[in-house]
């Protein structure tokens, strides 16, 4: 299982929210792609995009199809193992 964590700052918040919920809405289709959470912190431009996938290769997979969205151009993963997860 694989975590990755975008993190986004701009002046145009809603421009750059845009272009992650266009992101998110493209990993649907790919396989291996687990879930994915959208933040807006309060009283700052910043977003966070939290998604989960089964595998790296999965991730980019997806990653190979978002093309020149903007937002994840500009901003680098933080990619983290997952090492034990209950539900």
């Amino acid at each position: 299982m694989l975590t990755v964590i975008h993190t986004f700052n701009g002046p145009d918040a809603d421009r750059i929210l845009g272009e992650v919920r266009t992101g998110i809405h493209s990993a649907e289709e790919i396989e291996g792609f687990k879930f994915a959470s959208v933040n807006k912190q309060e009283n700052t431009a910043d977003i966070m995009l939290f998604s989960k996938w089964e595998n790296r290769t999965a991730y980019e997979s997806w990653a190979d199809t978002v093309g020149e969205n903007k937002a994840f151009k500009s901003a680098t993963p933080q990619m983290f193992e997952v090492l034990e997860e209950k539900y």
